[in-house]
């Protein structure tokens, strides 16, 4: 591996999986989004009749647009935005690192690498799951679905390349590492070099059918290994 991560200057870190092991009730932040809808009036099935990783948000805009109601569009979203932060909120104080996580922030940094988290979770939840385990003062960045629009976030290249500004290094020069396809996804169209882990939705089967060189870690923490 060790020509895959020559000239690289920092590691980025997903949250819930990678870094920790986090408590979110999932299949309540699967329907956020479509009970708000609904309570507006607004029929889900129709907006969102084709399949997506992670739902974006134009497609709302759109539908609005075309039933004159563009103008609900902002605070609609917001309201959207507002359910899916409790949702992750709930069950905050479960959240531990994953063993090795805090550890090899402190052997990175001794490496001359910056780090950095960047989770599709927003901002104020990573700070509160990450605050206790005082990750925060070690990490040079911390990035959350709220950085920017609602549809840059992961799966998107977008925030990858975001996240390589906020640590002021090329996307060439980070390594990524996550534990589902939506952050390979979000790493290899930025062009940064991804490692897959096991602790969370990844597996080595996963990994290897979803390119051959993708790096495969049992643990975030095992990073420390490839430098």
């Amino acid at each position: 591996n060790d020509n895959m991560i020559e000239g690289i200057k920092a590691v980025g870190f997903d949250l819930d999986g990678t870094f920790m092991k986090t408590h979110v009730d999932y299949a309540r932040l699967s329907v956020a989004d479509k009970v708000v809808l609904e309570s507006h009036g607004i029929p889900f099935d129709e907006v969102y009749s084709e399949n997506y990783i992670k739902r974006p948000r134009y497609p709302v805009r759109e539908w609005l647009e075309a039933h004159g109601r563009g103008g609900e569009y902002q605070s609609i979203s917001d309201e959207i935005d507002r359910a899916f932060a409790e949702i992750e909120m709930e069950f905050v104080s479960e959240a531990v690192p994953f063993p090795g996580s805090l550890e090899c922030l402190d052997v990175l940094r001794s490496k001359g690498l910056k780090t950095g988290i960047l989770t599709r979770g927003c901002l104020e939840y990573a700070r509160r799951v990450l605050g206790p385990t005082g990750a925060l003062e070690s990490l040079d960045a911390v990035m959350g679905r709220d950085h920017s629009s609602y549809d840059n976030a992961k799966p998107s290249p977008k925030a990858v390349l975001e996240f390589a500004e906020m640590l002021d290094v090329k996307p060439e020069e980070m390594l990524y590492i996550g534990d589902n396809v939506t952050d390979y996804m979000s790493a290899h169209g930025a062009g940064t070099p991804f490692a897959g882990v096991l602790t969370g939705s990844g597996s080595v089967d996963l990994w290897s059918r979803t390119d051959p060189s993708i790096i495969v870690l049992e643990r975030a923490g095992d990073c420390v290994d490839l430098f």
